[in-house]
């Protein structure tokens, strides 16, 4: 069945035609929509309210159909939240939004996330089938797009088949895109499965101060096995972060496995503490994942960092290759790359970086370096075929002399031409290379 939504219709039609159409969110929500249904909002006008989508009973869901939230006409319909939520969908799967605004009342007013789907089934219960789709979301005090796993048996239960294209999350608090589970180190298995985040930007997410933990990311995603990121943009987040024990990063992944991290652009993401403000991260627990191809410039912290912090899943498998960073670490002390860790779980381990390129130069407000490695806590480190150039006042290393790390091919300059373009980057590369 098709319903359409539109500020001249009225709640007593049938919704079922764009002759009939209902007037309001609160007649959405009153509706059990059921798989291959479909709700029009019309384009180019505002509804007041919270989307919400209840759950259907078993018997009922098709799980060959979807609900589709989207627009009619020429543009796109605007759901605004004010200080709730945009849009919630609990325990279940099989939904896709699309061509849609999300505004709430600003990152400081509002007190939800502006796209929330939420799993508590118990059992390892995984929902699927989730896509969203040229949707713009602003305004909201969490995450404006928010998949969280909280399942009252402590099991694996989460989302996978998670595509999420074309979209921009911006102005909110707590992060742009955020995905995240029941953190469980002690048992083997992840929350969620096989996510898609292609052409999306996040920026402006600027934290929640005293919040108590890292916030202001880009994109974050936890407890996932599985999930590709691509062709993304993320910046000027983080800066109300004022968490001393971490800090954001525009595009970063933590207790994870199988993530490729590729051809995206991260710059000028901030902390408002000591801690991070980075480009991109691969974080405690992370394994077999790969970081390529991507453009960091202009952070506060590392360019591309690695942490292990205390009680992480082990780490290792890892691959940095192909990356550029040109003048990240602008604050506190951070390289270019950067290796952090506690140790746990044996540490950050069999991890290889080649082919990167970084530009680093002297900062007034910390000490960058090209590289950073002089952390404790590491083993089977091996950097090769990298540059790494500086204008001479900048540190190109920092703990070259760790027994646990090998460095062999690699160029490290001093007073080189620093490029005004990433385009000159490739130019000068290929010139070296030669």
């Amino acid at each position: 069945m098709d319903y359409y939504v539109n500020l001249l219709g009225d709640d007593s039609n049938s919704g079922s035609f764009e002759t009939q159409p209902w007037r309001s969110i609160e007649r959405v929500n009153a509706t059990q929509l059921f798989p291959g249904d479909s709700v029009r909002f019309k384009a180019d006008q505002t509804f007041v309210g919270n989307l919400r989508l209840a759950k259907v009973k078993k018997s009922q869901a098709d799980e060959a159909r979807v609900v589709t939230i989207g627009s009619y006409g020429s543009g796109r319909a605007t759901i605004d939240a004010g200080s709730g939520a945009g849009f919630i969908a609990k325990n279940r799967g099989g939904v896709h939004l699309v061509n849609l605004n999300f505004v709430g009342a600003g990152a400081s007013k509002n007190t939800g996330s502006g796209i929330l789907f939420i799993n508590t089934l118990p059992r390892d219960t995984k929902l699927s089938d989730i896509r969203i789709h040229r949707v713009d979301v602003s305004g909201f005090k969490h995450a404006g797009v928010n998949f969280t796993a909280q399942p009252i048996d402590n099991s694996w239960s989460g989302f996978r088949n998670v595509r999420i294209t074309n979209t921009t999350s911006h102005d909110n608090g707590d992060a742009g895109i955020s995905c995240i589970g029941a953190w469980n180190p002690e048992r083997n298995g992840y929350a969620h499965a096989d996510f898609y985040i292609g052409n999306c930007s996040a920026y402006r997410n600027a934290g929640i101060p005293d919040k108590g933990s890292h916030s202001g990311n880009g994109i974050v995603l936890a407890q996932v096995d599985g999930a590709l990121i691509e062709h993304c943009r993320t910046y000027e987040n983080g800066k109300l972060n004022d968490y001393e024990g971490g800090g954001p990063v525009g595009i970063w992944t933590w207790d994870a496995n199988r993530i490729v991290i590729q051809f995206n652009e991260s710059h000028h993401n901030r902390t408002g503490s000591s801690k991070d403000g980075g480009g991109f991260d691969l974080d405690g627990g992370v394994t077999n994942s790969v970081v390529q191809s991507n453009y960091s410039h202009d952070n506060d912290g590392a360019g591309y960092l690695l942490a292990q912090f205390e009680g992480a899943r082990p780490f290792y498998g890892n691959v940095v290759r192909y990356n550029l960073s040109v003048n990240d670490g602008r604050r506190n002390k951070y390289g270019g790359i950067h290796l952090w860790s506690t140790g746990a779980n044996g540490g950050i381990t069999g991890t290889t970086f080649y082919g990167n390129t970084v530009y680093m130069t002297k900062s007034t407000d910390g000490n960058p370096a090209g590289v950073d490695c002089s952390s404790g806590g590491i083993r089977s480190i091996r950097f090769h075929n990298n540059y790494f150039h500086t204008d001479g006042q900048a540190v190109s290393i920092r703990g070259q002399a760790n027994r646990n790390v090998v460095f062999n091919k690699n160029i490290f300059a001093t007073n080189f031409k620093f490029p005004r373009s990433p385009i000159e980057v490739g130019f000068q590369c290929s010139r070296l290379k030669k």
